[in-house]
């Protein structure tokens, strides 16, 4: 009778313990697809080539970084005029995002849809903006035909003999 006792004592403490551990891992599950939301809302501001402020549906302001995309900074070569030509295709209008992660200044990575259109992929395929780099290697290999395309065919900011890639802009402005 005491070994029984003592094996129902164990298998209650054990099945315990795998009730937390299973709880834990739902938690988990459930907390990484929730972080990541993809929602809808209105561009109430084009901050730069690469940036944007959203309005929700449920009234949050958040701010856009354009993911896999490089826009020339405000004071470069081209920098108005890539904020000017992102302007043109999504300020005022109510645009979907593709949320990716949050990036170190806690701004939303996304990819912004207007009808289905990939924004970003139009600011790299019109001239407007590079493939996003890091440390020198482009991660989203579309993006990068589309740069190369668009050189080739001398689009926006590919009009200049020597464009200034933003990230060498800003190595060089420190």
């Amino acid at each position: 009778m005491y070994n029984i006792k003592n094996f129902y004592t164990i298998l209650t403490i054990s099945m315990n313990h795998l009730a937390r551990l299973f709880f834990c891992i739902i938690l988990f599950c459930l907390s990484n697809t929730l972080v990541y939301a993809d929602f809808s809302g209105k561009v109430i501001k084009v901050i730069d080539g690469d940036t944007v402020d959203i309005l929700t549906v449920k009234k949050q302001k958040v701010r856009v970084r354009l993911l896999d995309i490089d826009a020339p900074e405000s004071t470069q070569a081209y920098g108005n005029a890539s904020r000017k030509y992102l302007a043109t295709l999504i300020a005022s209008k109510n645009v979907f995002v593709k949320e990716n992660k949050k990036d170190i200044y806690k701004r939303c990575l996304g990819t912004i849809f207007l009808n289905k259109i990939n924004i970003n992929a139009k600011m790299v395929e019109s001239g407007y903006a590079w493939a996003y780099r890091y440390k020198g290697v482009a991660n989203n290999k579309m993006m990068v035909k589309l740069e190369t395309r668009a050189n080739q065919n001398k689009k926006g900011l590919w009009k200049d003999k020597h464009p200034i890639a933003p990230w060498d802009f800003r190595h060089n402005m420190r």
